[in-house]
């Protein structure tokens, strides 16, 4: 199973970085699995939103992934670099219509609004960071202020350290319960599990 994180200039660290150290401890229980950072421009450097700079694995190729994870970071104060800057230059909410064969959607943050901005999560039921809630819904969208939202296909976390949270249940609920468990354990993690089908 490949799990694909986009990662993008003013991401932010931990919308990435924390479901990214729990599902490549995923992958190193389960050999099946591949995790990925990939870029939205094929750029290898990025630099996030509080400095950090990182190497992404690959290009983000819609189509590839059977879960996509989409962070966010930088929309709320309407950054030059980030969720919102993406959204307005276009490119990655298009890239994101056009994985049509991902399996499950994921998002951490403000990772939502860009779901929301390619017009997939029209309906559906979704979190976000709490400072966008208003804008989620303003773009149709089901509003449920949780820290991780569980509506089949589409899994959605809200603020930053939610995303965490959301890693965890896409590892019990895709792989296997006793290895989310030993990877929270491992990180000292008092875990959150959505309402599923609430």
């Amino acid at each position: 199973m490949l799990i694909d994180i986009v990662v993008f200039d003013g991401v932010d660290e931990l919308d990435v970085l924390g479901p990214f150290e729990v599902l490549r401890r995923a992958q190193r229980a389960r050999s099946s699995l591949i995790v990925r950072l990939v870029s939205v421009t094929g750029q290898q450097s990025i630099r996030a939103a509080a400095g950090l700079t990182f190497e992404s694995d690959a290009p983000f190729r819609p189509g590839d992934a059977e879960i996509l994870v989409v962070p966010g970071g930088g929309w709320a104060s309407r950054a030059r670099k980030g969720a919102w800057a993406e959204a307005e230059r276009g490119e990655l909410p298009s890239m994101l219509a056009a994985s049509t064969n991902v399996r499950v959607k994921a998002a951490v943050c403000t990772g939502t609004m860009l779901w929301a901005t390619a017009g997939l999560i029209t309906g559906r039921r979704a979190t976000t960071h709490r400072s966008s809630l208003q804008e989620l819904a303003a773009l149709g969208v089901e509003v449920v202020d949780e820290r991780v939202v569980d509506d089949g296909d589409l899994v959605t976390s809200g603020g930053v350290t939610s995303g965490i949270d959301m890693a965890l249940w896409l590892v019990e609920r895709e792989l296997d319960a006793d290895v989310a468990t030993a990877i929270a354990t491992e990180l000292e993690y008092g875990r959150y599990r959505p309402n599923v089908g609430s």
